[in-house]
């Protein structure tokens, strides 16, 4: 993950939870949250994306190593 992906992975983390804490007030009206869950179910696919990708990296290196583990041992 370059410097750009961590700060995006990082903002949409940041959105997300900044989204579920909005959801949580008693006093939000419909719309407004459902326009919130629609934008928290993207930044969820796209964090879920990123996540993907860095597991796909980790056991490459994992594989590329020399060292005596497996990528299980990482439940990976």
């Amino acid at each position: 993950m370059n410097e750009e992906e961590k700060i995006d992975f990082e903002r949409n983390l940041t959105k997300l939870d900044n989204i579920v804490n909005e959801l949580e007030d008693e006093h939000l009206n419909l719309d407004r949250s459902i326009e919130l869950f629609e934008e928290g179910v993207k930044l969820a696919e796209e964090i879920q994306t990123g996540l993907s990708e860095a597991k796909l990296r980790l056991k490459k290196v994992i594989e590329d190593s020399e060292l005596d583990f497996e990528a299980e041992d990482f439940d990976l």
